[in-house]
């Protein structure tokens, strides 16, 4: 049971906590972390959504997150073999990639969010093996990385 200051008390499965070795550029002491999202019908996570990233170590520590095709774009990245090994990362298929997500300006609490609000931080994303619930943030230097738009429709 771990109480968090914004969903309040919340019931952990340890199967379910997501280890961040280096913690989280900011947060580099909390290494242990809870994803909450809404479930579809199939218990999968519904697609659209955003996604919180609740620190077990710190009730305050709640990041939002999100698909980043959610804003029309995809990366394509070579991860390095220090990365790899640290994410334990046998198969590419077992690799979340989410970007952070920010508001554009404070909004007060009652404020419902819309996608117009908010920003992602398309250059630090944020990786999760999903087989070994190992995590990373990968913060691009220059050109590293390819981002890949599509237009909307």
């Amino acid at each position: 049971m771990i109480s968090s200051t914004r969903f309040g008390q919340l019931e952990i499965d340890p199967s379910t906590v997501l280890k961040f070795p280096r913690g989280i550029p900011g947060f580099e002491t909390s290494t242990d972390w809870k994803l909450l999202y809404e479930e579809d019908d199939n218990g999968k996570p519904q697609a659209g959504i955003i996604f919180h990233l609740q620190s077990l170590a710190d009730p305050d520590a709640t990041l939002p997150l999100a698909d980043p095709s959610v804003f029309g774009f995809n990366y394509e990245f070579v991860l390095s073999d220090s990365e790899l090994a640290e994410l334990k990362l046998d198969d590419p298929a077992d690799l979340a990639v989410l970007v952070l997500l920010s508001s554009k300006n404070p909004l007060p609490q009652s404020h419902p969010l819309s996608m117009q609000d908010i920003y992602a931080n398309i250059a630090a994303p944020i990786l999760i093996n999903i087989k070994s619930r190992i995590g990373v943030q990968k913060v691009f230097a220059g050109p590293e990385a390819k981002v890949g738009f599509r237009v909307p429709r």
